[in-house]
């Protein structure tokens, strides 16, 4: 894992999930570019590799969800599993169906993302955008 300080930031926010959707190869992949490493943040780095590219210090994985599927464009059927949120806002949004077929749902509890990277080509893990911050229903 890169070696990156935490930022003086924080996206935490009761009550609100971060939702991003990515393109990755396995679900293995995607659960490696969450995970936490402890010993990084337990000397104030950055926690996780999805953390140091979205510049999030870390996220509480209690209020997280994770999918990946089969890909697609259609939002029901890539967020079935990860709904802890209105499906119905992020449909507002993106009315007909997502822009390209993606695998990796990422709904991160607790946390308003509202920073400046709104996507990321990782080499090692894919392609990853983030579509927006929404009360939570769960």
């Amino acid at each position: 894992m890169r070696e990156v300080e935490q930022l003086e930031i924080s996206y935490h926010k009761k009550g609100w999930v971060s939702v991003f959707i990515g393109i990755c190869q396995s679900r293995a992949q995607l659960e490696a570019y969450l995970e936490k490493d402890y010993e990084r943040l337990g000397v104030d780095d950055i926690g996780c590799e999805m953390g140091i590219d979205f510049g999030i210090n870390t996220y509480d994985e209690d209020f997280s969800v994770i999918a990946f599927k089969k890909s697609s464009q259609k939002i029901d059927e890539l967020f079935q599993d990860a709904a802890i949120f209105d499906l119905n806002e992020l449909k507002a949004i993106f009315p007909e169906k997502l822009d390209k077929d993606y695998n990796a749902v990422i709904v991160l509890g607790e946390l308003k993302y509202n920073g400046k990277v709104k996507e990321i080509v990782n080499e090692q893990f894919g392609y990853f955008r983030f579509i927006g911050s929404f009360p939570a229903v769960y």
